[in-house]
């Protein structure tokens, strides 16, 4: 037996290596546990890890390693170049040149790396993106020589982002479309006012006036002009309606007949009109008048598109179990992308200044969206256009028509004494001038608080004109309280918005129609003479 001393420290000396040897076993096995995870923990994140090589002399010849995460998502394996070469070899051409640019860029002026960039995977050419990052690594003359950073696959988050911005785009574009909305009604509200005193003292004056004298040719234009303008100034209304001014059950198989006959009968001569109507189309719910209107503006477009000659088709079909489509087909010259992207904003118009207003294709936009529909145009350079227009489907099969214009409740002498309440002062002189002219007495009154305190006297009207919209009370307050006082005398509610809330308050009391401001003399006498009769 050898000494006991030499045995004890070979002893010693044989554990201390089997401890060594052990904890370098040990460590061996956190560092690959440790290596699992990073590389699990990569590829749940879709993100992977680099190092680069950065060579001041010769930028092309820098290499770089990657963990394996990196592959996958470039779709490589380890024969793939090593080289910039190779790594700009999957970036998609759209992002090439400017990813190189600023890759030289950040080592040129020692910044941090981070860009988002589109690449095309080798393995499947599938179009991905990805966010890089990196930190650059300097020698001890502080010049750059290597990148360590990450790269992440982030094509699904990118995606997220793209939809989220055309929602905050779309919203922006609702949101401008309300705005214009409101900015429009106010505007025909005060127009309105404007052209119901020039028309309907224009129509007064023109009964007087000899044939064929200047006077009356005079007023004669003073007419039409009134007439056009009001004509915008119900664009404008249809523009700014959310909702269907009068909804009725109608058949769009007959709007679209009577569109194309009334479009036969003006220049359209070298435009060739055909119609394709689905048979047994179902019913919608809708206002006839800001359809027709929307239908021009399509029509008026449309030939437009067709200088010389072509064709202008509609067709109608029923669309699954609950909607009808409307198709208004041109051959014209189309439109390119930006353009048609553009296309349904409010004043935006491609025509010379004086020939259009930029309103149509948006007043088209609002009468569907009104109608609750849905529209889609589809369009291309030298194609033609397209509009598609879905609409709710009713459930009846029978259309209906308006309602006659005024419930007769009385019948009341030839010359009637009238109740004018409005706040305008030219609407009260224009209305006072042509109620006179056609024989009745007129008393005025400037609100609606005014003209409840005449009737709270004593007064008698046979027939109430009232303005819908007036400080104070206005038409909607008023209207209440003066049938509690007058429970049957008829009740003209005149507005130049003919829009949901009047509607409902129309038909909120017995006795009261609807006038639509402007209106000329003769309109007005054929409000009135269901009242004359005995």
């Amino acid at each position: 037996m050898g000494d006991p001393d030499t045995v004890k420290t070979t002893l010693d000396l044989v554990a201390v290596r089997a401890a060594a040897e052990l904890e370098h076993q040990d460590a061996e096995a956190v560092l690959r546990a440790s290596e699992r995870m990073l590389q699990d923990s990569q590829a749940v994140a879709h993100i992977g890890s680099y190092i680069t090589s950065l060579s001041a002399t010769n930028f092309a010849t820098n290499t770089w390693k990657a963990s394996p995460e990196i592959y996958k998502i470039f779709g490589i394996d380890s024969t793939y170049p090593h080289t910039l070469e190779g790594w700009a070899g999957f970036i998609h051409p759209d992002s090439k040149e400017e990813l190189l640019a600023y890759h030289k860029q950040v080592v040129d002026e020692r910044k941090r790396f981070d860009h988002q960039y589109k690449i095309i995977r080798v393995n499947d050419g599938e179009e991905r993106w990805v966010q890089g990052t990196g930190e650059l690594e300097y020698d001890g003359q502080s010049n750059p020589i290597r990148m360590i950073g990450t790269i992440q696959d982030i094509t699904e988050r990118k995606l997220v982002e793209d939809q989220n911005t055309q929602l905050q785009a779309q919203l922006h574009h609702v949101q401008k479309m309300e705005n214009l909305g409101s900015l429009a009604g106010g505007i025909a509200h005060d127009m309105n006012n404007v052209l119901g005193a020039i028309l309907g003292l224009a129509s007064a004056n023109i009964e007087v006036q000899p044939a064929g004298s200047p006077a009356r040719r005079a007023f004669e234009v003073i007419i039409k002009a009134a007439e056009r303008g009001g004509k915008m100034v119900r664009s404008l209304l249809t523009f700014a309606r959310k909702s269907p001014a009068e909804t009725f059950q109608l058949d769009m198989n007959a709007v679209l007949q009577e569109e194309v006959h009334l479009l036969e009968s003006t220049t359209l001569s070298k435009i060739r009109l055909v119609l394709d109507l689905g048979p047994d189309l179902r019913p919608i719910s809708g206002d006839v008048n800001a359809l027709t209107h929307a239908l021009m503006n399509l029509c008026v477009n449309a030939v437009d598109a067709m200088p010389d000659n072509g064709t202008l088709t509609f067709r109608t079909r029923n669309v699954d179990n609950d909607w009808i489509e409307v198709m208004v087909e041109d051959t014209g010259t189309g439109m390119p992308k930006e353009i048609l992207e553009k296309a349904m904003d409010p004043f935006f118009t491609t025509k010379e200044i004086g020939k259009g207003t930029g309103l149509g294709l948006s007043i088209v936009y609002q009468t569907v969206k009104a109608h609750r529909g849905q529209m889609e145009i589809l369009s291309e350079p030298s194609q033609g256009t397209r509009v598609r227009m879905r609409f709710p489907a009713c459930e009846s099969s029978h259309p209906t028509t308006a309602p006659s214009e005024i419930d007769q409740m009385l019948s009341p002498l030839l010359v009637m004494k009238v109740l004018l309440v409005d706040d305008d002062e030219l609407i009260q002189s224009s209305m006072q001038t042509i109620l006179e002219v056609l024989g009745h007495s007129v008393t005025t009154a400037s609100s609606g608080e005014e003209a409840l305190a005449r009737l709270e006297a004593g007064f008698e009207p046979d027939l109430v004109i009232l303005d819908m919209n007036m400080p104070g009370l206005g038409g909607i307050g008023t209207l209440p309280r003066l049938r509690e006082l007058r429970p049957k005398v008829p009740v003209l509610l005149s507005t130049g918005r003919v829009d949901q809330t009047a509607l409902e308050l129309a038909s909120a009391h017995v006795g009261v129609t609807l006038l639509s401001k402007p209106f000329s003399m003769r309109e007005l006498q054929q409000h009135l003479e269901p009242l004359g009769r005995g």
